[in-house]
C-alpha cells in the first residue's frame, strides 16, 4: 500500500525508517498539501500546531491518516479532526507511542499484583525545546495516555504551573483520578533525558524507566523483581497497528477519542496554570 509521510524531522525520520522496514508499504515523502493520487494512507509528524490544517484535508477525503501526538494544540482543532472522521469514515490514529512499549504493556499486566493504585508520579525531561507549544503539549500526551489506561477513567480536576512564559519550559500538573493522583513533572532544561514513572499502590509498586535495559522493577513488600517484556521497538508495533488497520478497513475511532481526550485534558492544564501564574482564582 501507498503511505505518504508529511514532516521530516526528528521523530518524522524514525518514522520513514520504520515504513521503510515494511515489506507491504511504498512510502513517499511528500511536501506539506500535495495532491498524491492512490494514497491510503498519511502520516503527520510536522511541528505539533500545524497538525490539524495538515491533516484535516486527508481525513475529509476519507484517507486514514496518523497524527504524531499531541492530535492538536487546541480543543477546537481537536473537535474539527473528529467531526471530518465521523463524517468521511476516515480511520485516524494518534501516536501515543507508550500505549505500544512492550515495557509498558507489561507493567499493565502486573498492575494489579500491586493492589489498587493510589498515586502515579511521572518525570519526563529533557533539552529539546519546541517553538510552537509548550512543554505541557510535549509530554502530557505521554502520562496522561499512559494514566488513562493505568486508572481506567478521566481525571476529575487539574492543577498546573508553569515557568518561561507563553510558551513554558517548565511546568508541573497534578490530576486528581478519584482518590488517586497523577504528578507530572516536565521540563526541556534537563540536559539528561528523563522518562520515569513511579505507580503507587496499597501493596507495592511499579517503577518504569523508559531509558533503562530493564526498564521495569516490581516491589512487594521486601521483594523485588524485574518482570520481563518483548523487545519489539515501539514505534514499529505502532506504525504496524496502523498499517493492518489500514489493510483490514478499520474505522475504529479509539485511537482518536482517546486524542481528543488528551487535548482536553491538556488544554485544561494550561488554562489552569495560566490562572496560577497570573493569580487568578
Amino acid at each position: 500500500m501507498q503511505i505518504g509521510l508529511i514532516g521530516h524531522g526528528r521523530w518524522g525520520t524514525n518514522i520513514e525508517k520504520t515504513l521503510r522496514s515494511f515489506d507491504d508499504v511504498e512510502l513517499l515523502v511528500i511536501e506539506k498539501g500535495a495532491a498524491v493520487p492512490g494514497l491510503d494512507g498519511v502520516c503527520v509528524a510536522t511541528p505539533s500546531a500545524t497538525h490539524a490544517e495538515i491533516a484535516l484535508p486527508y481525513i475529509e477525503k476519507g484517507i486514514a491518516t496518523f497524527i504524531e501526538k499531541p492530535m492538536t494544540t487546541s480543543l477546537t482543532d481537536a473537535e474539527r479532526v473528529r467531526a471530518a472522521a465521523q463524517k468521511s469514515g476516515a480511520l485516524v490514529h494518534v501516536g501515543h507511542i507508550h500505549l505500544y512499549n512492550p515495557a509498558f504493556l507489561k507493567l499493565i499486566e502486573i498492575l494489579p499484583q500491586i493492589g489498587r493504585v493510589e498515586s502515579v508520579l511521572s518525570e519526563g525531561m529533557n533539552d529539546k525545546p519546541r517553538t510552537d507549544s509548550s512543554v505541557l503539549w510535549d509530554w502530557l500526551p505521554h502520562d496522561l495516555s499512559m494514566a488513562l489506561l493505568i486508572f481506567g477513567t478521566e481525571p476529575e480536576s487539574v492543577e498546573a504551573c508553569a515557568l518561561g512564559g507563553a510558551l513554558a519550559t517548565s511546568a508541573i500538573a497534578k490530576y486528581q483520578f478519584g482518590s488517586a493522583t497523577l504528578l507530572s513533572l516536565m521540563s526541556w532544561q534537563s540536559p539528561v533525558k528523563r522518562t520515569l514513572m513511579t505507580i503507587g499502590g496499597e501493596k507495592g509498586s511499579i517503577i518504569f524507566d523508559d531509558t533503562v535495559a530493564k526498564k521495569l522493577i516490581l516491589k512487594i513488600g521486601e521483594e523485588i523483581s524485574y518482570p520481563d517484556y518483548g523487545n519489539d521497538m515501539p514505534l514499529t508495533l505502532e506504525l504496524r497497528a496502523f498499517v493492518d488497520a489500514i489493510a483490514q478497513k478499520s474505522h475504529d475511532m479509539r485511537s482518536l477519542e482517546t486524542g481528543v481526550t488528551i487535548v482536553k485534558l491538556i488544554a485544561a492544564a494550561e488554562e489552569a496554570a495560566q490562572h496560577a501564574n497570573t493569580g487568578v482564582a
